[in-house]
């Protein structure tokens, strides 16, 4: 606010000395539980969608700075688990590379942002965790840092980064979302806009950073044939996780929304976030209009179509089916099956799994 009060980072704070009534230990264990129940389910998942070399595009090996040759343009910072939805990152790799823009790609558990850490009250390791990204995006030597997830975005740029720079004088880099930076390269991708895209576009929007829901309509509105329909529903959280301690009022907000776009005959109802895309895609069956993230828009506008592999699988409805479809990729990843089976019905049914089908536990959407 104009005061320079965050309430968001007041409340976070709250949340740690709650937390810390439970003891510093309990708080550590049930921290490193969360974070490894994220990455083992990232893990297991991107390796289900993608081949080793792909992979190693989207979550390159960590570098010593003298190992990077040249100054990119930008650090592309993918943050831990969009490679659950690699088709997202990889669009956006295209429409970088379309734009001659240099980067580095960095990401994945090694350059995690302690939001992990952070909502559980571990701020001890939140802190650590967080300094220590910020030492490794800054190691390419690129001035900015590029983020994807809204998350990553608020704990690097709200939590670390000044805390970085009330410890050390100096911060490394400027950090800011992706959707911002294409944004400001608008009049650079509006030649690059070649096929025209009719259709009438509802966002899920998203409250917790307001600048990205501006750039993004700012980019699809300057798509050829392509009309961005204001929805009269709440525009609330960060994305779709957050709201998963209010599973009712979760459910009945996508309620409206669905309505709502449907009362607006729109054609498409668009992703913003990773995180949001995975919960949206289970309901394709249900709704007559096509459920995409919003890079997929800018995509065809491009001519360029990266195939969303996570909503294929999701469509097929069953582990053991996923488990035979990806048989190959389970083989070249050296995955074990009984993990590959608990990912799958954690990540894709919200259960356990089962004899090939995932028990869906009572409110879990």
């Amino acid at each position: 606010c104009s005061d320079g009060v965050n309430p968001r980072f007041l409340v976070n704070m709250a949340r740690v000395a709650a937390k810390a009534k439970l003891g510093a230990d309990t708080v550590r264990r049930a921290a490193h539980q969360y974070f490894s129940t994220m990455n083992r389910s990232t893990r297991v998942i991107s390796r289900l969608l993608l081949a080793p070399e792909v992979l190693d595009r989207l979550s390159p090996q960590l570098r010593a700075a003298e190992e990077y040759s040249g100054q990119p343009d930008i650090v592309f910072y993918t943050g831990c688990n969009v490679t659950k939805t690699p088709h997202i990152a990889l669009l956006v790799l295209e429409v970088l590379d379309a734009l001659g823009v240099t980067y580095e790609v960095m990401g994945g558990v090694a350059t995690c942002c302690g939001i992990q850490q952070f909502k559980q009250g571990d701020a001890r390791t939140a802190g650590r965790v967080g300094f220590n990204t910020i030492e490794r995006l800054a190691r390419p030597g690129a001035t900015r840092v590029i983020s994807w997830c809204p998350s990553c975005q608020i704990q690097i740029g709200e939590v670390a980064l000044p805390a970085y720079e009330e410890s050390f004088g100096r911060v490394p880099f400027d950090l800011s979302p992706i959707a911002e930076f294409f944004a400001e390269r608008l009049d650079d991708l509006r030649p690059l806009f070649v096929h025209r895209v009719e259709k009438r576009v509802a966002l899920q929007e998203r409250a917790a950073v307001p600048g990205i829901m501006v750039a993004v309509k700012q980019v699809l509105a300057a798509i050829p044939g392509l009309e961005v329909v204001e929805l009269d529903v709440p525009v609330v959280s960060t994305q779709a996780s957050h709201l998963s301690v209010l599973p009712k009022f979760k459910a009945e907000l996508r309620g409206r929304e669905f309505q709502a776009a449907r009362d607006a005959g729109v054609t498409t109802f668009a992703s913003i976030f990773h995180g949001c895309h995975r919960e949206l895609v289970k309901f394709q069956p249900d709704v007559p209009f096509e459920l995409v993230n919003f890079m997929e828009l800018i995509g065809e506008a491009m001519g360029i179509h990266v195939p969303d592999l996570y909503k294929r699988l999701q469509m097929l409805g069953d582990i053991d089916a996923i488990i035979a479809d990806t048989a190959d990729l389970i083989s070249a990843h050296g995955m074990d099956l009984d993990e590959v089976r608990e990912a799958i019905a954690y990540d894709m049914f919200g259960g356990r799994a089962h004899q090939g089908k995932a028990t869906k536990p009572s409110g879990v959407l």
